[in-house]
């Protein structure tokens, strides 16, 4: 982790720019549950998620996303701030692996 890491602008931000360019969305997604406002307040593991979820035509038969979702389970509709950043970061990265 870099020095100076902080949920919102190395995890909220940049997982809210993954689902506006993977939803079409031009600015912010006032609203919704992929605004970084909301990923930082609770919607952290519901986001990543939807959208591993939705990348794979919610093919229930994918071995990795499903581990992934098992992975996030306890960590579902916590604040970013509730999670240790080590593994909020973690879990961040497994995303982008999976979500290319």
């Amino acid at each position: 982790m870099r020095q100076g890491w902080n949920f919102h602008g190395d995890i909220a931000i940049p997982l809210e720019t993954d689902a506006c360019m993977y939803y079409g969305e031009i600015g912010r997604p006032n609203g919704k549950i992929y605004e970084a406002d909301s990923i930082e307040q609770g919607t952290f593991v519901e986001t990543m998620i939807l959208l591993l979820r939705e990348s794979t035509h919610n093919d229930c038969e994918n071995d990795e996303v499903n581990a992934f979702v098992r992975e996030c389970q306890p960590f579902l509709g916590k604040s970013g701030h509730s999670i240790p950043p080590e593994i909020a970061q973690q879990l961040y990265n497994r995303f982008r692996e999976l979500f290319k």
